[in-house]
């Protein structure tokens, strides 16, 4: 997943270190904030280029578009956008809108006459049909011409589908783009609920959702851009069902064109929006007090659903049968289906929960510890964990501090370390008793470490210094055993790995890691074989030179020996001059 932390991770060292130069020269003249969480800026290059990126979830990055010729969808114009945000972020919380922009922009509008406006929209529409489509969809209410609002909705998305398809199918890079374009529409229909224009916001929203489905079958969505985008449009029929505003026939309308499309088994094939739009079909049978169509609806699925894997979708319709029949008031039958499906884990949640809420803490742990078994015997490690955690959810109820000991300690370090266990763990102990408990922790896997060490002695490539490390750091990092972690760094052999911990060490012990870091940059590089290993080299060098300023000659000095020992190299020579020069 690309986010604004780590993007410079992510993205190959060539695009990044171009984008960088990029930002640094200010050739990102303009950046704004157009709408929730996109972003719209230009950058200078050989000509001046469009970038949009959508955020979402707080600094996820869902979307990068950029209209150079560059094949791909992160180019270094979009790179330098990147750190621009982060950089406006870092300063104010918030992207701050270009005030001048905005200002010239208005006064333009206000200045245009209404013919000059006139003029300028034939023209516009003369040069793209589709502007023309949506200039009249937009403004079909004050048109009572314009009758078939939907068939034209149709109509514009299948032109705008067929600009991005090459022979049916609409690539990587086309299916991001399309995606931006039809994302319009979606903002259109947005606009339509904030004016309670429902009807036209349905027949939008309808359209939508038909054609997208019709092409995420046929596309590389890679980048979940479709998907993400049927997201949004199952967004907007939500919208229109909370509506208090929206009419009862038109919220029938609604439930019954869901009814008809969730019947087509592509909608549950091709992502997790399909449940997010049964979930709007439930809330709608709820509201329009049709529990007839919705069960039916349901219990016409469940026949068809034996296939190999089939399970979790039968598990799925049985569990919001049961929750629609509790929300329902149909309790007795609720019930009765309870007991017949214990098997299935969301409906034995339900059932745990009951219990708790109840305080009937012996008769939940019963219920969990029979869903261990069956998790079990069907070789699901994760739901035993899931069931796990509802014990020590009990544990700390009853204030059972043994088990809550017991489970957060093995949640601390199961498979990974897990900081927020790890201080639920500790903090069931008094200062005092933590040191031996601790230290009883840190001999248990240093004596399995060595166990396994032995074991693997004769594996070539096995390195029994990053076991223990690995093991370990995370403890030593939370008790701030600074000079413990030291000695396991000292001992390892891949630079990369220890990099991962010099923001801990660097302040403490810079001397010591410089000594650590000379040779492993020599070797890297002697390693290096191509424009990208030399570029993150350089970057590491100029790293450990910021952090720890008395460096500087000694790596400029590994630089140079590089330099001279490769100079049949010229990416390499080109790489190093950077920081050489």
């Amino acid at each position: 997943m690309l986010t604004l932390e780590n993007f410079e991770e992510q993205i190959g060292a060539v695009i990044l270190q171009r984008g960088v130069q990029y930002y640094k020269q200010g050739a990102v003249n303009y950046l704004e904030e157009t709408g929730k969480n996109v972003w719209e800026a230009e950058v200078d290059g050989s000509e001046t280029y469009c970038v949009e990126i959508k955020i979402k979830r707080g600094t996820e990055i869902s979307k990068c578009d950029c209209d150079c010729p560059y094949d791909d969808s992160i180019c270094k114009h979009v790179v330098a956008v990147l750190f621009a945000i982060k950089n406006e972020i870092s300063k104010s919380g918030s992207v701050k809108k270009n005030p001048a922009t905005k200002v010239v922009f208005e006064k333009l509008l206000q200045k245009i006459t209404v013919k000059e406006f006139q003029d300028f929209i034939r023209q516009h529409v003369a040069k793209d049909k589709n502007f023309k489509t949506e200039f009249e969809l937009y403004f079909s209410a004050k048109d009572e011409s314009i009758d078939d609002v939907e068939k034209k909705y149709a109509e514009l998305i299948r032109k705008i589908i067929n600009k991005h398809s090459d022979r049916g199918f609409i690539d990587y890079r086309a299916a991001s783009k399309l995606a931006g374009d039809i994302g319009k529409l979606y903002i259109t229909g947005t606009e339509f609920i904030k004016h309670n224009n429902f009807s036209d916001a349905f027949a939008l929203a309808k359209s939508l959702l038909k054609g997208m489905m019709n092409v995420i079958g046929a596309c590389d969505d890679s980048s979940g851009s479709i998907a993400g985008l049927i997201d949004e449009v199952v967004n907007l029929f939500d919208m229109i069902a909370d509506a208090d505003k929206a009419a009862r026939p038109l919220k029938e309308q609604i439930f019954f064109f869901l009814q008809t499309e969730l019947h087509n088994k592509n909608y549950f094939d091709y992502g997790d929006f399909s449940y997010s739009l049964f979930a709007v079909f439930a809330h709608l049978a709820i509201q329009l007090n049709n529990a007839e169509a919705f069960l039916s609806f349901i219990d016409a699925q469940l026949p068809k659903l034996t296939g190999k894997y089939d399970d979790y979708r039968k598990d799925f319709f049985k569990t919001e049968k049961i929750a629609f029949l509790k929300a329902t008031g149909k309790t007795t039958e609720a019930e009765k289906l309870i007991a017949q499906n214990l098997d299935i884990t969301g409906i034995r949640q339900l059932e745990v929960n009951n219990a708790i809420n109840k305080k009937d803490y012996r008769l939940a742990k019963q219920l969990i510890n029979d869903g261990i078994k069956i998790a079990q015997n069907k070789s699901h490690p994760g739901t035993v964990d899931d069931w796990k955690k509802e014990l020590l959810r009990i544990a700390v109820l009853e204030e059972d501090i043994n088990t809550v000991r017991d489970y957060t300690k093995y949640f601390a370090f199961d498979r990974w370390f897990n900081k927020e266990y790890y201080y639920q763990w500790k903090n069931t102990y008094q200062p005092h008793e933590w040191e031996p408990v601790i230290e009883a922790v840190i001999e248990e896997k240093t004596n399995l470490t060595d166990s396994q060490n032995k074991k693997n002695k004769n594996i070539f490539w096995y390195q029994p210094g990053s076991l223990l490390l690995a093991e370990l750091a995370p403890i030593y990092i939370e008790e701030q055993y600074w000079q413990r972690l030291l000695a396991l760094v000292q001992e390892e052999k891949n630079l990369d790995t220890v990099l991962r911990y010099h923001e801990y060490l660097v302040k403490i012990y810079p001397m010591e890691l410089l000594a650590i870091y000379l040779p492993m940059l020599q070797s890297a590089g002697d390693n290096a074989n191509n424009r990208s290993d030399y570029s993150k080299l350089v970057m590491k060098m100029e790293k450990i030179m910021k952090d720890i300023p008395v460096s500087k000659e000694k790596i400029m000095a590994v630089a140079q020996s590089l330099k001279t020992k490769h100079i049949r190299r010229p990416a390499m020579v080109d790489e190093l001059n950077k920081i050489l020069k």
